[in-house]
């Protein structure tokens, strides 16, 4: 399931609740796994600025205390500029002002889900197919949001599938071919029972594949050209992430 980072700027707790319910039931529908981080005040939002660089949508409140949202979104033009902006208020007059910070969406209060659901959908048509994240469960019920940037291999034995990552291994019950759909065109197969990051890929010989971690994968020899030529146009650029 794709997932977005979202963050919520919105000084009102109860105006948090309604939104971050209503940005969940909008993604429902959407069937994207949003992870929503909300905070009270802009100045909150910017002290954890810079550890946050996974968000990518964030929802304002203009009217804000101390430092309000347009004033905010002008401080996110300069810092984060990958964050795509949607401002709430219950006043139209700010909307000029907000393609002034490129804002892709201006939603106006009283706000419902539908009108969340288009803004989402604006961000959607905008973005890359390939997903930095994934959320998976594994054997004893643990959810786990990974960056694919860091997963190596997946390898699967029945039912059961091995997640080698940079610093850990998981493990989680389902079929591998299943489990490609949710990755993007960086994870390849070059044995029925594996995948692997071209990220992560050091050579490739004629019976194995040798990745970063000094992992060998075994290389199908029906699978040894169509590895070879992702292999090159993935370093030539045509296959870019992050």
């Amino acid at each position: 399931m794709r997932i977005v980072q979202i963050v919520l700027a919105e000084d009102e707790a109860i105006q948090r609740k309604n939104m971050t319910r209503m940005i969940e039931a909008a993604c429902q529908t959407l069937h994207i796994k949003p992870i929503i981080t909300c905070y009270e005040s802009a100045e909150a939002f910017l002290f954890h600025l810079e550890d946050h660089q996974e968000w990518q949508i964030a929802f304002l409140d203009i009217e804000m205390a101390e430092i309000n949202g347009m004033e905010l979104a002008h401080q996110l033009k300069e810092k984060a500029p990958y964050l795509k902006i949607i401002f709430a208020t219950a006043y139209a007059e700010y909307a000029v002002e907000g393609y002034q910070v490129d804002a892709l969406d201006f939603l106006l209060k009283p706000i419902n889900t539908t009108a969340i659901e288009r803004a989402l959908s604006k961000y959607l048509l905008i973005q890359p197919k390939s997903e930095r994240f994934l959320i998976v469960e594994d054997l004893i019920g643990k959810q786990h949001v990974l960056e694919l940037d860091d997963l190596i291999l997946v390898e699967v034995n029945k039912r059961e599938l091995r997640l080698v990552l940079l610093d850990q291994e998981l493990f989680i019950t389902g079929a591998l071919a299943r489990f490609k759909e949710d990755l993007d065109q960086r994870f390849v197969a070059p044995h029925r029972s594996y995948l692997v990051n071209l990220n992560h890929v050091e050579s490739i010989g004629k019976e194995e594949v040798i990745l970063s971690s000094g992992a060998k994968v075994p290389l199908s020899r029906r699978s040894v050209k169509t590895i070879q030529k992702a292999f090159i146009d993935h370093y030539k650029g045509s296959a870019f992430y992050g």
